[in-house]
């Protein structure tokens, strides 16, 4: 192979390593539409073709490019619709929902191999009652606070225990623990993580917006608008709810001021949301999310590796399973701290 067909290969790789980055930071980060992605994707490899530079050379890092994308060619209204994260309600839920089935598919095949012995009805019921709980943890909650209604996600959430707290505390009577009235082996749970990865995966996008944000877009009162307002900034935006109420009372006064309503003087309430949060702040709530969540990962592996090595009858697959969970947690929740002080 000459020297210069290497490098028309070399470039060629490198040029699609970056529109692939490209890609997936429009496409997972920023839920940019699949029509402008495709559109910004022949755009690069237009300019390339004609300039004969590198992509990184005309259009800066993938990350930055794409951010500017979605900043200045995505419509407001689509904009408005994400959270901190980037992320629609249907994408939390859809993308929660294969998430949790994982989860379940994981701990079916532990349960599995625990050695154990369970009843039938043990196992349908810690197989039903985990279902119930990682779907509403992992894609009904976040669903429903991207949506900006903090309040019911945290009345699922509730739900949701006292459902998994019931079906672990039914599925521990000697009665229930040691009948044997029908087979239902601990693997059989895996089908319950299938069936919420196949209904996160079945159910349309639009279909499942409609169903966490029902008043997406409509026409407001001014209550109705400065309440939606408030929602919005706590849930969707991830302002602290201090300052989402200051914001609230903000518009308050100049709507009182102006003396005209709040859809008219200042426009969608989704719209106004975005704006006052746009900026520098957005990623640092992201990070700040994020590394919340590790913490809180932390203390659960911490908790469960705890359980498993002070129960005499505790497999030692299951221990080394939440001892490398939580050693994985920490070392997020280490990195997002170090780029939290970076900033």
């Amino acid at each position: 192979m000459t020297k210069t067909a290497a490098s028309a290969r070399s470039g060629h790789s490198d040029r699609d390593a970056w529109a692939n980055k490209l890609e997936l930071e429009l496409v997972l980060v920023h839920s940019v539409p699949h029509e402008l992605v495709n559109r910004v994707l022949k755009e690069v490899a237009e300019a390339v073709t004609e300039t004969g530079q590198p992509a990184e050379e005309l259009f800066g890092p993938a990350e930055e490019y794409a951010a500017v994308v979605a900043t200045e060619r995505v419509d407001a209204r689509h904009r408005s619709a994400l959270d901190f994260e980037g992320r629609t309600p249907a994408t939390h839920f859809r993308q929660g929902m294969v998430a949790g089935g994982i989860a379940v598919l994981v701990m079916a095949v532990m349960g599995t191999f625990s050695g154990e012995e369970l009843s039938g009805a043990s196992a349908l019921l810690l197989a039903l009652s985990t279902s119930v709980f990682v779907a509403v943890g992992f894609a009904v909650f976040p669903a429903l606070r991207a949506a900006g209604r903090t309040r019911t996600a945290w009345l699922y959430g509730a739900v949701a225990g006292v459902i998994t707290a019931a079906g672990i505390c039914l599925a521990a009577f000697p009665a229930i623990r040691h009948a044997h009235s029908f087979p239902f082996p601990p693997f059989a749970a895996a089908g319950c993580g299938v069936l919420l990865g196949a209904l996160g995966l079945a159910i349309p996008a639009r279909v499942v917006n409609r169903w966490f944000s029902p008043f997406e877009g409509h026409r407001l009162d001014d209550e109705q608008w400065l309440r939606r307002l408030g929602k919005l900034l706590y849930g969707r935006h991830g302002l602290p709810l201090r300052t989402a109420q200051q914001h609230v009372a903000e518009a308050r006064e100049h709507l009182a001021a102006t003396g005209r309503g709040a859809q008219q003087e200042l426009g969608q309430v989704e719209i106004y949301a975005m704006n006052l949060t746009d900026g520098p702040g957005r990623d640092v709530q992201r990070l700040r999310h994020h590394f919340l969540g590790a913490l809180s990962a932390m203390a659960v592996f911490a908790v469960l590796f705890t359980l498993t090595l002070l129960d005499p009858d505790g497999g030692s697959t299951a221990s080394w399973v939440h001892l490398v969970l939580f050693v994985c947690s920490s070392g997020m929740a280490v990195a997002l701290f170090r780029k939290m002080r970076a900033r």
